[in-house]
C-alpha cells in the first residue's frame, strides 16, 4: 500500500498529539502523587507528634500522683488509714500507667516509631523495682511474688534498653500472676550469660497452656479466655508488645508450658551498643549520664 508524503506527515503529528497528551497526563498524576505524599508526610509528622504530646501529657501527671501518694505515705506514717490511703492510691495509679504504656508502645510499634536506646543498668534493681510495683496485684489474687538474686559478681550491670525491659517484664508479671492460682508463687530470677546478654525467667503455677496453643498467646488481640464470662481480665496486647520488642531487640523469648502445671517463660537480650563519648547508668528506671571529664 502506498502512502503520501502528506498521509505520513498526519499520521506522525497525530502521534506526536498523542504522546504529548500521554505525557501531560502523566505530569499531572505524578504530580497528584507527589502532593498526596506530601499530605502523608504531614499526616505522619503530626500523628508522631500528637502520640508524643498525648504520651507526656498522661503519663508525667501519673508519675506526680504515684510520687504524691508515696509522699503521703510518709508524712501519715503511723496512720493505719492514710497509709492503707495512700497505698491503694499509688497502686492503682501504677496499673494504669503499666495499661496506659502498653496501648501507647502498641501504637508506636503499629507506626514503626520504636526504636532501642541502650543505658547500662543495675537489672537486680529494676526486676526489684518492677516486682514491688505489682505486689498490690498479686496479693488481691493471693498471689506470693518471689525475686531470686542473682550472685553475679558484676552485681548485675548490663547494657540494654531499660524502657523496654520494663514493659517486656511487667507484661510476662501481670500475665504470671493473672493465670495463678489462689494462694500460688510467681518467681522472676536472671543471669548474664558469658557474652553479656541477658537472660530473665518468669514462672509461674498456674493453669498453664496448652502446646495448640502456645505460638498463638503471641498474636495481638488473642486471649485464649475469651468471651462475656471469661475469668481472667486483660486486652490480648501484653504478651504481642513483649514479642514485638523482644524482636526489636534481637533477643528470644521461649516458654515451656504443661497445662496445669504451670509456665516458665525465657526471655534473651544480647547487650546493646553504648555511645562512645558518653557513658550512661540506669537504675530503677532513672537515667544519669556521665560526660567523659579530662583535663587540658
Amino acid at each position: 500500500m502506498n502512502v503520501t508524503d502528506d498521509a505520513l506527515i498526519e499520521e506522525l503529528s497525530n502521534r506526536f498529539a498523542q504522546s504529548r497528551k500521554a505525557f501531560s497526563d502523566l505530569s499531572v498524576v505524578n504530580r497528584k502523587l507527589l502532593e498526596m505524599n506530601e499530605r502523608l508526610e504531614r499526616s505522619e509528622s503530626l500523628k508522631s507528634n500528637f502520640l508524643s504530646n498525648i504520651r507526656n501529657e498522661i503519663i508525667n501527671p501519673l508519675n506526680a500522683i504515684m510520687g504524691l501518694a508515696a509522699q503521703l505515705a510518709q508524712l501519715g506514717a503511723g496512720n493505719d488509714e492514710i497509709t492503707s490511703l495512700s497505698a491503694l492510691i499509688g497502686a492503682e495509679a501504677n496499673q494504669l500507667d503499666f495499661q496506659l504504656r502498653n496501648i501507647f508502645m502498641a501504637a508506636e510499634l503499629e507506626a514503626g516509631e520504636v526504636s532501642p536506646h541502650c543505658a547500662k543498668v543495675h537489672i537486680s534493681e529494676l526486676l526489684r523495682d518492677l516486682v514491688e510495683s505489682f505486689l498490690h496485684n498479686a496479693t488481691k489474687k493471693n498471689v506470693t511474688l518471689i525475686l531470686l538474686e542473682s550472685k553475679d559478681d558484676d552485681g548485675g550491670i548490663v547494657a540494654v534498653d531499660s524502657e523496654k525491659m520494663r514493659i517486656i517484664v511487667s507484661n510476662l508479671l501481670a500475665n504470671a500472676i493473672e493465670f495463678s492460682r489462689d494462694g500460688g508463687a510467681v518467681e522472676v530470677s536472671y543471669s548474664i550469660l558469658g557474652d553479656g546478654s541477658l537472660r530473665f525467667y518468669v514462672q509461674d503455677h498456674g493453669i498453664g497452656i496448652a502446646e495448640k496453643d502456645q505460638q498463638r498467646i503471641f498474636d495481638r488481640f488473642v486471649q485464649l479466655d475469651s468471651g462475656t464470662t471469661r475469668a481472667h481480665l486483660g486486652h490480648g496486647l501484653g504478651l504481642s508488645i513483649s514479642k514485638a520488642l523482644v524482636d526489636l531487640l534481637q533477643g528470644s523469648i521461649s516458654l515451656i508450658s504443661t497445662p496445669g502445671d504451670g509456665t516458665l517463660f525465657t526471655v534473651t537480650i544480647p547487650p546493646c551498643s553504648i555511645l562512645d563519648d558518653e557513658d550512661s547508668f540506669l537504675e530503677a528506671g532513672n537515667l544519669f549520664l556521665f560526660d567523659d571529664m579530662r583535663e587540658a
